[in-house]
């Protein structure tokens, strides 16, 4: 029981860290927005987007702003493109 109410007492404070993120990748995220939607990553978690953002970063096949992207910048550009899509 106690253990159910961590958890229910920790999910505000989860939602808030995630949100967080998600404001600070916006500014992160304007490289990206000049092809790309929220919605375009819709149903993805934010580790999925990540790690597609990485593949990209990785790819010749994207085009080069991508690079603007520092690796540290990859999980709040992930969490905003998350919490965007889930709007």
């Amino acid at each position: 029981m106690k253990r159910i109410a961590i958890a229910l007492i920790s999910l505000p404070f989860a939602l808030a860290s995630t949100a967080a993120l998600g404001a600070d990748g916006a500014s992160k995220a304007e490289v990206c927005l000049d092809c790309h939607e929220a919605s375009d990553f819709e149903g993805m978690s934010a580790d999925e987007i990540a790690t597609a953002i990485k593949g990209m970063m990785a790819s010749e096949d994207h085009p080069e702003v991508i690079q603007e992207l520092d690796a540290a910048d990859v999980p709040d550009v992930a969490a905003y493109f998350a919490a965007e899509a889930a709007k």
